[in-house]
């Protein structure tokens, strides 16, 4: 546009509500006019009632009214059960489950699903572990792509938003402890915040502690091919210590005046924990390698921090909004792991002591305008631009009976640069029909630099478009469809596009080194979504939908054994993959059923995933060991002080094939919660929870089957039922 043009449609964009405004105090005059000279005019005008059509923010429900589909979880669902961490909240959230800490979204994890914190992604030395129920205001869990956010999200997104400034004074204090055979953990936490004249901000934090006891089981076995059991060994794990921490997030928003404001916000963790641990290895059968390590005593402890900082900018400008801000962040994080290996009788010895420290930090910039056109179109547009670059070192001491000592350092240093641009149309043609039109282009640069290895650059961009759209059928029927095609992406790590190789303690089969592929492409998938959803006016719900994701350049680990006898796990671009799934979710308050069921909900969602590797030989190939069937059930009671709840997660295991040699069994699991909580007043609340009620162990198994024989490892860990006291108190 030229320059001219563009000042005068500013100008326009001004001038159109002075124009209004200066029309408006006209008439306002002359109607002043005409009742002066006119009295009797203006008693009739006054005797006409006034009607005023007021909107509630209330009614509005983005699971229902948004085009684009997502599920909200609100804050009073989030701190329900009492949970201590974002996991155990999300094992309950309809179409995601958790395994190993890993999130999965349509059965698939990291690197599908995607994980946001405030619509970015967690900064460096941000843990999720860290993070507890009470900074969180809500989370989205949005299954279509949009354009505003990062188009790394093949299976899903799931935003995390923080406690924002609060609009009147607000102060609370929280009291969490847990017990169980394998934990003690205690946290204190509250949020103070105040509003004075246009300043208001709020300063949310927790600090944490406790102490952890792991015990475990190992079995590894190798039967050659002739069904001769070679090797056979059990080895037991015990282990634990304390750790500690604190989490505080201040935020402040400075209203300049009405059509600018100032907003503020840092971020600041901080952990450490010390551990010790006893590895014991029976041989049953055979050796296990020269020397055969039996005993294997360790102690490991580290520290981490992360902080910071954001300024933002909202101003109206052009008829339309901009939102501005521009982040930084910095962490470290030190751990010291020693580790002494002995063999029988202790004829040998090897002490190993490998000391890590990672120092990553990142500059952010993001800009957002948003405007209405026309009639109905609300559009947006936007620029996100970050650089990040780690400094990260490894210090290995190692000495073998009295042979000399062995020091070797090793410095890793990436750098990745993000820059996206983005626009996206949302249209409201008429109360049955809306339609979301987006498109996002995302470049990533990816340098690395590493001790021995070779520099390595790394250059992909993705244009991806979206669309959706909301059918809402006729009259108060509360019937509705959705429909999205989405092009996604899976973007390789630093990790697996850098050419440093990382070394495993003791190298197996079950415990390889890993190196990368600078050549690495990433995954473009090509997806649609449909679903059916019925709303009732009492509150409940019902939803059908069904997904598919076709992937390109599908990026698969290979374990190969190396030149010098060590096992390596290496990535490649490698064939597609076909996902595709089924989910159903239900909400019924029972008052819809009978009115002497009040105060009863009940709600329960499953999940049914299929996926196929078209490099892998089936059956059971399976893209990133997908979880195949989920479900989540649960029954909520409230009636006059009382709150009474209970749920079930269950997710289906089986195998699932990871190459022609690699099999991985996961586990079948049924997580059961429950809660109690007495409103003692308006200022206290004592919450009682109980979680993993049924004892669940964590059970897996893996086997690799080649010319050499089937080796097969399978692991056992302890669990058992945790019992939580809360204390909500409000001032």
């Amino acid at each position: 546009m030229h320059p001219t043009a563009l000042r005068i449609a500013i100008a326009a964009a001004f001038a159109c509500p002075l124009i209004a405004s200066a029309q408006s105090t006209a008439q306002t005059v002359q109607a002043d006019a005409d009742a002066k000279a006119d009295p009797t005019s203006a008693a009739k005008d006054k005797a006409i009632p006034r009607v005023e059509v007021k909107g509630s923010a209330a009614n509005y429900d983005p699971r229902r009214d948004d085009t684009a589909s997502k599920t909200v979880l609100s804050a009073e669902e989030i701190r329900k059960y009492g949970d201590d961490n974002i996991f155990d909240v999300l094992k309950r959230a309809p179409g995601v489950t958790v395994t190993d800490r890993t999130i999965r979204m349509r059965g698939l994890g990291a690197g599908y699903t995607q994980i946001l914190v405030n619509g970015d992604r967690p900064p460096p030395g941000f843990s999720l572990e860290a993070l507890t129920p009470d900074q969180i205001e809500r989370i989205e869990v949005i299954r279509a792509a949009s354009a505003e956010y990062s188009m790394q999200a093949i299976a899903g997104t799931i935003n995390i938003v923080l406690r924002k400034v609060v609009t009147k004074p607000q102060r609370d204090f929280r009291l969490n402890v847990a017990r169980s055979p394998q934990q003690r953990s205690a946290s204190a936490g509250g949020t103070w915040g105040e509003r004075v004249g246009r300043l208001s901000y709020t300063v949310n934090g927790t600090a944490f502690a406790g102490h952890n006891e792991f015990e475990s089981t190992r079995t590894d076995t190798l039967t050659l091919p002739d069904g001769m059991l070679a090797q056979a060994r059990v080895a037991t794990y015990r282990g634990g210590g304390p750790y500690r921490g604190a989490v505080l997030f201040p935020r402040a928003n400075w209203k300049i005046d009405d059509d600018n404001e100032l907003n503020l916000s840092a971020g600041l963790q901080a952990s450490s924990h010390a551990w010790t641990s006893f590895t014991h290895n029976d041989n049953r059968v055979g050796s296990f390698g020269d020397p055969d390590w039996i005993d294997m005593p360790g102690r490991s402890t580290g520290k981490q921090w992360m902080m910071r900082g954001e300024i933002g900018w909202i101003a109206k400008v052009g008829g339309g909004k901009l939102d501005v801000s521009l982040s930084g962040e910095r962490s470290r994080d030190d751990n010291d792991n020693a580790t002494d290996y002995f063999s029988a009788g202790a004829a040998h010895h090897l002490a190993r002591d490998w000391d890590t420290v990672y120092r990553p930090r990142r500059t952010s910039f993001r800009a957002k305008f948003t405007r209405s056109l026309f009639d109905g179109h609300s559009f947006v547009t936007g620029i996100d631009a970050s650089r990040q670059r780690n400094d990260d070192t490894l210090d290995r001491h190692e000495q073998q009976d009295d042979g000399a000592p062995l020091h070797v350092g090793e410095g890793f240093q990436p750098q990745v640069t993000r820059l996206a641009g983005f626009a996206q149309d949302e249209w409201s043609i008429d109360k049955q029909l809306s339609v979301y039109l987006g498109g996002r282009w995302e470049g990533v640069r990816t340098d690395s630099t590493a001790t021995d290895a070779p520099e390595t650059a790394s250059n992909s961009h993705v244009l991806s478009p979206v669309a959706q759209a909301l059918y809402k059928f006729p009259g108060a029927s509360g019937r509705q469809m959705r429909f999205a095609y989405t092009r996604t992406y899976k973007a390789p790590t630093v990790d697996q596009l850098t050419a440093r190789r990382y070394l495993a303690a003791l190298n197996t089969r079950f415990s390889a080194d890993s190196s990368g592929n600078p050549g690495l492409r990433p995954e473009l998938a090509n997806g649609i979504d449909v679903a059916f959803e019925q709303y009732w006016p009492e509150g409940g719900m019902v939803s059908v939908s069904g997904t598919q994701r076709l992937i390109g350049d599908y990026i698969r680990t290979r374990l190969d054994l190396d030149e010098d006898g060590r096992w390596v796990y290496r990535p490649l671009n490698d064939g597609g993959a076909r996902v595709h799934s089924l989910e159903a979710e239900f909400k019924v308050p029972l008052r819809m059923l009978d009115p002497r069921a009040a105060g009863v909900e009940v709600r329960a969602s499953v999940a049914r995933n299929w996926s196929t590797v078209s490099t892998v030989p089936g059956p059971d190939n399976r893209l990133d060991g997908q979880t195949p069937l989920s479900a989540n059930a649960g029954v909520d009671y409230r009636h006059d002080r009382l709150s009474l709840g209970a749920s079930m997660a269950y997710q289906r295991g089986g195998w699932a094939r990871v190459s022609e040699a690699q099999r991985r069994r996961q586990q079948t699991r049924r997580d059961v919660d429950a809660y109690a909580a007495w409103r003692v007043d308006a200022h206290l609340q004592l919450r009682f929870t109980l979680n993993n009620i049924l004892g669940m162990d964590m059970v897996s198994e893996s086997t690799y089957d080649d010319a050499g024989g089937l080796s097969r490892q399978a692991n056992w860990q302890r669990g058992a039922t945790r019992v939580g006291l809360n204390l909500e108190m409000k001032m």
